[in-house]
């Protein structure tokens, strides 16, 4: 049976899952194990699971509508989205089409019997929150330091200090197909300065590479 891996990661949930790499290396190996055909790894890198407006997302919906796989294999439900109407809106277009959504960690994802829908809506819904909640803490925190600038006079300083970085360098080894661990690793060993993973992720968020399509 042919089937999809969908993988995301994103800054603010690295302790969520593992990174696309590793997600994407299990998806491969269960469908060997179960005798199931790779037709495409959709990949969302540095995208929220609130956004509605991720590349590989939209296009696992619309390969759905194509008929073109028949199982979506994720590490664990939250990768879909994390935001209850989202969840439900997807898990709904895929299973219109046939589709069915297997979770690493969870089994295949059944929405038939009120037990089933019960349990993963309440499981979108814990998602949902706890982002919410991680995004007002960051709002919070960011107010706070506002204040305390604005009564000393000086200005807002907030997020990460911009850096250099050999970013070409870091496209050529990605483009060689490592990971972000081994380019920091490899960066580290070529400049003696080292630049977390986490970083890597975030410089290359925007040099998304979209879809592949396993057949030849």
């Amino acid at each position: 049976m042919k089937f999809a891996i969908y993988a995301r990661e994103s800054s603010d949930d690295t302790r969520k899952a593992p990174p696309i790499e590793e997600q994407i290396k299990r998806g491969k190996i269960w469908g060997e194990e179960n005798g199931h055909e790779l037709e495409f790894i959709f990949s969302d890198n540095g995208y929220s699971g609130g956004n509605w407006k991720r590349p590989d997302w939209n296009k696992a919906i619309a390969h759905a509508k194509g008929k073109h796989y028949r199982i979506l294999w994720v590490w664990n439900q939250d990768r879909l989205a994390r935001d209850t109407e989202q969840f439900l809106f997807f898990y709904r277009k895929l299973f219109e089409n046939g589709v069915k959504v297997f979770s690493d960690t969870e089994g295949f994802i059944n929405m038939e019997t009120a037990g089933d829908r019960i349990k993963h809506t309440s499981l979108a819904m814990a998602s949902e929150a706890f982002r919410l909640i991680t995004s007002d803490k960051v709002k919070k925190a960011y107010e706070g330091k506002k204040k305390k600038a604005e009564a000393k006079g000086e200005k807002v300083v907030w997020g990460r200090k911009k850096g250099k970085y050999p970013i070409e360098r870091i496209k050529e080894l990605r483009n060689e197909g490592l990971g972000f661990k081994k380019i920091s690793k490899k960066i580290k060993k070529e400049n003696g300065k080292e630049i977390s993973y986490q970083t890597i992720r975030r410089l290359l968020q925007n040099t998304h590479e979209g879809f592949t399509h396993k057949k030849p």
